[in-house]
């Protein structure tokens, strides 16, 4: 499996990097680990362009130090590192990066090394996980217990939400692992023109077979999986608040397609749980083949 690491050095990045190193993996890792310095442009005076080449051989430095204890973390494993350090605008590197070497997932923190990046979350996590072609786990801050992270898996009876089932067993998560397997019913009434009235606990009930059925194709990944189906205003804000009432480490997503209008219904329901969870969210797609 291919898999770009996209870091800074910041303590976000770091965590995301320590999380990939703790998934046992079935087979061989590619990684490529990457840390882009942002490409200002050298003018002005002798001055400013000698304190740029100053700044950008302190980022390599940087840079060095941790390539070298990401390296560390994967020491003994069955994993080939690769570094790369590149200048350019951050998101832009990143995805032309994963795209040229076909990389199946990319991982990054949630919140970068710069207060800059701090204040624009959507410039870089956001920007990567609307624009990339594959698979993008952002990382947030969790307490795993020894039974690794706490997983709501958001189901629709898709072909989208069942690769990301297949996505996540690529990795030996313990037998032990909490997956939550989440179905959000609509509420079409909240949206109707004229008023309508919907039984919201019969379609509940009808949705539930599907998703019990879904939990028994999880069965070989671990033996703590549940089925849920809730209804909400939205299936954004029904599965946020899933996760937060659950106390969820990760909340994984199946995106349905790479045109135009899918990149727009991204932001209706995997931008909205990618914003606003307070955990880990892995955002799954399907890489074409000679991709």
């Amino acid at each position: 499996m291919k898999i770009l690491l996209a870091t800074d050095g910041s303590k976000h990045a770091t965590e995301a990097a320590e999380l990939l190193a703790r998934l046992p993996h079935k087979e061989r890792l590619e990684l490529t680990v990457l840390f882009v310095s942002y490409a200002w442009e050298a003018y002005g005076s002798q001055e400013v362009v000698d304190w740029m080449e100053r700044s950008l051989a302190a980022e390599r430095e940087r840079a060095s130090k941790v390539f070298e204890h990401i390296q560390e973390m994967f020491s003994g494993a069955d994993v080939n590192v690769e570094c790369v350090f590149l200048k350019g605008q951050v998101g832009k590197t990143i995805i032309e990066q994963a795209k040229s070497r076909n990389i199946e997932l990319v991982v990054l923190g949630a919140v970068g090394h710069s207060t800059l990046d701090r204040l624009l979350l959507g410039s870089t996590s956001d920007f990567v996980a609307t624009h990339a072609h594959c698979s993008v786990l952002v990382v947030r801050p969790m307490e795993l217990s020894q039974h690794g992270p706490r997983i709501c898996w958001a189901f629709d009876d898709s072909q989208a939400a069942r690769r990301a089932a297949q996505q996540l067993a690529k990795f030996l998560w313990s037998r032990q692992t909490p997956i939550e397997v989440v179905q959000v019913a609509a509420r079409p009434e909240l949206y109707a023109e004229i008023p309508i009235v919907v039984d919201i606990e019969e379609i509940k009930q009808q949705l539930l077979p599907k998703v019990q059925a879904a939990v028994n194709e999880l069965h070989h990944i671990s033996e703590q999986v549940t089925p849920h189906v809730i209804d909400a205003l939205s299936p954004g804000s029904g599965l946020v608040k899933f996760a937060q009432q659950h106390a969820c480490d990760l909340v994984l997503m199946g995106d349905t397609g790479r045109g135009l209008l899918s990149r727009f219904l991204l932001g209706s329901v995997s931008r909205y749980v990618l914003r606003h969870a307070g955990c880990s969210v892995w955002i799954t797609r399907e890489v074409a083949t000679g991709a």
